[in-house]
C-alpha cells in the first residue's frame, strides 16, 4: 500500500488523457491506439490531413481556434443537420474551448439524433466529461454503456481503468490495461497508465521498466516524467529521481507542477537523512576507532605494569 502523500501525487496523473492540458500529439500513427476514437489526442498527420476536407473544422478547434473551427461546423448544417457526429464535433469543440455545457448540450443532442440514441462516441464523450467534473458514476455509466453499444471502442475502456485508478482499484483497472497494452504496445498513455497501475500496487520494477518502454521521444512530457520519477523514489533511487526532477521542466499543468515540487521535497529530505546517517556513522566509526585505540593502549600499559610487577617479584 503506497503511503497518503505518494497516493497523491499519482492522482495528478490519472487523466492525462481525460483533461485539455495533458492530450498528446503522437506523431507515429502506429503508436496511437485510439487513433479512430480519441478526440483530446489526435496524431499531428491526422491534424494536417484534416484541413481542406470537411473535417478541417476539428483541426482548428485542436490548434485552439475554435471559433475558426465553430463557424466552419456552422456552414455544414444544412446538410449534416441529421448526421449525430456532426453534433458530436460540434461538442468537441466546445470542450477544448473548456465550454463544457455547451460541450454537454451538443453531446446529448447527437445521441438524441442517432438511432435510439445508440450513438457511442458521444455517450463515451460525455463520460469524459463527468470524469472532467469528477462525477465518477454517472461517467463509469457512459462508458460502459458506450462498450454495449460498440464492443470493440477502445476509448472506453481506457477512460473505465482512469476512474478506477482515481480510487485506488489498481486490480480493476489492470486487467483493462493489460487488454489495451496488447493492442497498442507503444502507446504512451497506454503504457503511462500501466506504470501508475503497478506504482499503486507496489510493483515498483514493474512500474519502471513500464516506463522505459514509453518511446523516448515522449519523455519530455509532464506526466511521464514525474511517474518516472516517482518510480526511482519507490526504488529508492533518491539521486536519480533528484536529477530528474531538477532537470525537466514542470509548468505546463499546474497540479503536475505542484506534485512534482512535493515530490522533491520528499526526494531531498530523504537524501538528507541519507548523508545525516552516513555521518553518523562516520562518526560513530571514528569514535569506536578510538575507543579501540584507548582500549588497545590501556591494555598495553595493563601488560607493561603486570610484566614490571612479575619482574619486581621475581628479583
Amino acid at each position: 500500500m503506497k503511503n497518503t502523500v505518494i497516493l497523491i501525487i499519482l492522482s495528478s496523473l490519472f487523466f492525462s488523457c481525460a483533461t485539455k492540458h495533458l492530450s498528446s500529439k503522437v506523431s507515429d500513427e502506429k503508436k496511437d491506439t485510439f487513433k479512430e476514437e480519441a478526440f483530446l489526442r489526435f496524431t499531428q498527420g491526422r491534424l494536417e490531413s484534416l484541413k481542406s476536407t470537411p473535417f478541417e473544422a476539428q483541426a482548428l478547434c485542436h490548434e485552439e481556434k475554435p471559433q475558426e473551427g465553430l463557424k466552419l461546423l456552422q456552414a455544414q448544417t444544412k446538410e449534416r443537420k441529421k448526421d449525430p457526429s456532426f453534433y458530436n464535433e460540434i461538442g468537441m469543440c466546445f470542450f477544448l474551448a473548456e465550454d463544457y455545457p455547451k460541450a454537454e448540450y451538443f453531446f446529448n443532442l447527437s445521441l438524441s439524433k442517432a438511432a435510439k440514441s445508440h450513438f457511442a462516441p458521444a455517450l463515451n464523450n460525455l463520460g469524459v466529461l463527468k470524469l472532467k467534473r469528477r462525477h465518477y458514476q454517472e461517467a463509469l455509466k457512459y462508458f460502459k454503456t458506450a462498450l454495449k453499444r460498440r464492443s470493440k471502442m477502445i476509448s472506453p475502456l481506457f477512460n473505465m481503468a482512469q476512474v478506477y485508478l482515481e480510487f485506488n482499484l489498481a486490480d480493476s483497472a489492470l486487467p483493462l490495461l493489460l487488454n489495451l497494452n496488447k493492442q497498442g504496445p507503444q502507446d504512451p498513455d497506454i503504457l503511462l497508465s500501466l506504470a501508475n497501475t503497478y506504482l499503486l500496487k507496489g510493483k515498483t520494477s514493474q512500474a519502471l521498466k513500464t516506463i522505459e518502454e514509453i518511446p523516448s521521444n515522449f519523455s519530455g512530457r509532464d506526466d511521464i516524467g514525474l511517474a518516472r520519477a516517482i518510480a526511482l523514489y519507490e526504488a529508492k533511487k533518491y539521486p536519480a529521481a533528484k536529477e530528474l526532477l531538477e532537470n525537466q521542466q514542470f509548468g505546463r499543468y499546474l497540479p503536475i507542477k505542484r506534485s512534482a515540487k512535493r515530490l522533491q521535497k520528499l526526494v531531498d529530505m530523504k537524501i538528507e537523512a541519507i548523508e545525516k546517517e552516513m555521518e553518523r556513522k562516520l562518526e560513530q566509526k571514528g569514535r569506536d576507532k578510538v575507543k579501540r585505540n584507548q582500549e588497545k593502549k590501556y591494555r598495553k600499559t595493563a601488560a607493561k605494569k603486570s610484566t614490571t610487577l612479575k619482574n619486581k617479584k621475581a628479583k
